[in-house]
């Protein structure tokens, strides 16, 4: 199993970083340029420090996970913590995501398949940091 955990930890900080890459286009995607405007000027304001919080807890989940990973593998306790932290943070996001409707969603396939996709990692950094986190809580490893 520790393998596995191994493997799926170093993908998920890929994926993590790739939501990094992927977050530089949301402004242009969204029309941030034209939306934004129509909020309140703190609303607007918000609207970009909401964003760079995003940004933020991707790269800090990303850079904990490498600078971690032996520890996230052996299940030391404040590891494991963080993991049950990032865990139910992508699932949170997952169990959302309803809520925020997809009809909001920019249309056309494309986007529509990127929308399923992101929700297929969603659940893919829940499910490795959450039994990751399980498998040692519970006395498995």
């Amino acid at each position: 199993m520790n393998l596995i955990f191994d493997i799926a930890l170093w993908l998920a900080t890929a994926g993590q970083i790739g939501l990094l890459i992927v977050s530089v286009s949301v402004p242009r995607v969204l029309n941030w340029r034209t939306e934004l405007p129509k909020l309140s000027p703190i609303n607007g304001k918000l609207m970009w420090i909401y964003g760079g919080y995003v940004v933020f807890t991707y790269l800090a989940f990303s850079v904990l996970t490498v600078v971690l990973h032996s520890d996230l593998l052996r299940g030391d306790r404040s590891a494991t913590a963080l993991a049950v932290f990032i865990g139910l943070y992508w699932l949170i996001r997952l169990l959302v995501d309803p809520w925020m409707g997809s009809g909001h969603w920019p249309t056309g396939r494309l986007f529509g398949l990127a929308h399923v996709a992101l929700n297929l990692v969603f659940a893919f950094f829940a499910a490795t940091y959450l039994i990751l986190a399980g498998w040692h809580l519970f006395g498995l490893s």
